[in-house]
Parts: structure tokens; C-alpha cells; sequence
């Protein structure tokens, strides 16, 4: 299953010495052009708290801009620097990328400041429900063996093959399992007592 980075948003984190604080989120709204940026309040209270720029003080939590904001942007390289191309190279990036937020994750991700600017990763609920399915009907698995053979609630499971499950969590462990035969075969030594034996051989040897 394949994570992609959402091409919309970053998370800022301010990385010290001896932790990385989470900062704030940008968000580029694709409909209007603009963007906004929002503090983390747990880092407003910090007495070490310090704003990524002058035109995004601490005295509020949102800001809105129609362009990007200009203390963002500064982290760019100029595509006039003779060595731009050898930057975006080095990130894995297309020289032509015009993407901002692609931009700020990669060539722009690190600067002199302290900030950090990382990718905000994307998890498709459509593809999790798609391979579920497909390996359930592979291996002849009902959806409560599946449930019982990776110790899942089955109503939870009932809701991630329905699209509406909004527990992050346990649809990450679902796809660690199914991307991971390692992780699935851990589970399956922990929950396999539960599960007829005939099931638990047949799902053994699909992981080894």
C-alpha cells in the first residue's frame, strides 16, 4: 500500500538540541490560491515560543494569506542560483516543480532557522478497503476470521470495508498487516489460539 505526500500541507516543528516541538500546520486551500497557517497552542504556551516570522506573530492563532507567506517563502532557493538544479536533484525533485508546499518539503525543508518544515503523509482509505477485500476473497477469509485473526474489533473492521472509519489508528495496523508480512505473522503467533487451525496454516504460509 503506497503513502503519498499530501501535495497541500506541512507540519513546521522546531527541532532543538535534544527535542523536536511540534509548531504548526500550513494549509494551501487549491480552490482559492490562498493559505493558511495555524499555531499549535500547546507551543503558544511554551515560554521558549517564538514565531516563524514577523508577519505570523504569536498573538494569534490563524493567519490567512492570499499568497504564501513571506517567511516561508525566503526558504526557497532562487531558481537563479546556479546551483537550484543540483538542490532539487539532490530532494528527488523535478527543477520545473512549482508546487510551493513541494517545494518548502524538500529544497526548502531545512534553513538557518531552527524550523523545519516536514511532509504530511497521505493515508488512502479507498486503497485499504480495495486490498482488504482482495485478500479476504484470496484466502477465503470472512471478514470476522479476519477480525479475530488480527485481534480487530469486527465492528471496526464492518466500518473500514464500509468507508467510514475514522479510527487512524487501528486502519494503519490493518494496513501494517497487510503491507508488512512480518508484522502479520507477529499478530498471528499472539491471536492464532483464537482462529480455526486449518485458517491459521492457510494464513501462515500466504505470509512466510
Amino acid at each position: 500500500m503506497q503513502l503519498k505526500p499530501d501535495p497541500h500541507q506541512l507540519k513546521v516543528y522546531h527541532e532543538g538540541r535534544k527535542r523536536k516541538i511540534f509548531v504548526g500546520s500550513l494549509e494551501h486551500n487549491a480552490k482559492d490560491g490562498s493559505y493558511i497557517f495555524t499555531y499549535d497552542m500547546k507551543y503558544m504556551r511554551l515560554k521558549t515560543a517564538i514565531s516563524i516570522g514577523p508577519e505570523l506573530p504569536l498573538t494569534q492563532v490563524i493567519h490567512k494569506s492570499e499568497k504564501i507567506f513571506p517567511s516561508l517563502y525566503d526558504r526557497i532557493p532562487s531558481k537563479d542560483n546556479p546551483a537550484y538544479k543540483d538542490y532539487c536533484k539532490s530532494c528527488g525533485i523535478n527543477p520545473t516543480e512549482t508546487n510551493l508546499i513541494k517545494l518548502l518539503t524538500t529544497i526548502g525543508r531545512r534553513g538557518p532557522s531552527t524550523f523545519v518544515f516536514e511532509t504530511v503523509t497521505l493515508f488512502n482509505l479507498q486503497d485499504l478497503v480495495v486490498e482488504l477485500k482482495s485478500f479476504r476473497e484470496r484466502h477465503h477469509l470472512s471478514l470476522w476470521e479476519y477480525s479475530v485473526a488480527f485481534d480487530v474489533p469486527y465492528l471496526t473492521m464492518k466500518r473500514i470495508e464500509n468507508g467510514k472509519c475514522k479510527d487512524m489508528l487501528t486502519m494503519r495496523l490493518v494496513a501494517l498487516f497487510l503491507t508488512l508480512p512480518e508484522a502479520a505473522l507477529w499478530q498471528l503467533q499472539l491471536s492464532g489460539g483464537r482462529i480455526k487451525a486449518e485458517t491459521l496454516i492457510r494464513l501462515k504460509e500466504v505470509e512466510t
